[in-house]
């Protein structure tokens, strides 16, 4: 790379010591045509446009295309967590739900303030 620079510089200087020499009217057309060839450069822009009732809509990707990406993936991310936790949670009740309608306790027990200790603290023995 530096070396690309220092050619640049040197292949620079040589050039603006011929100019001295040059004719008036040939660096008046070097000039003119150096101009017409940098308007006609073609430059990359990252700017989306979007058509809407007659006017434009302009997103600049370029420059924002990390901020953007990254509020996407947080946004996937968190939507995604809930989702599991939701699915693990419905899971649970199931389980719960499954072992109570199979039991044959009668519907009464389970309005008993006793029955509802008696369950947490089976479920805790049962975790460990």
């Amino acid at each position: 790379m530096k070396k690309d620079t220092e050619f640049g510089y040197k292949t620079r200087q040589i050039l603006n010591e011929g100019l001295d020499r040059l004719d008036g009217k040939i660096a008046q057309r070097l000039h003119e045509s150096r101009q017409a060839a940098l308007a006609n450069q073609r430059q990359s822009v990252g700017i989306l446009r979007l058509a809407v009732l007659g006017h434009g809509l302009d997103f600049n990707f370029g420059l924002h295309a990390r901020t953007i990406l990254a509020i996407l993936a947080l946004g996937i991310g968190a939507t995604g967590t809930y989702y599991w936790n939701a699915f693990a949670q419905a899971q649970e009740y199931e389980e719960i739900d499954s072992a109570l309608l199979a039991d044959e306790l009668s519907p009464s027990a389970y309005l008993d303030k006793g029955f509802h200790a008696w369950l947490e603290r089976d479920s805790d023995s049962a975790s460990q």
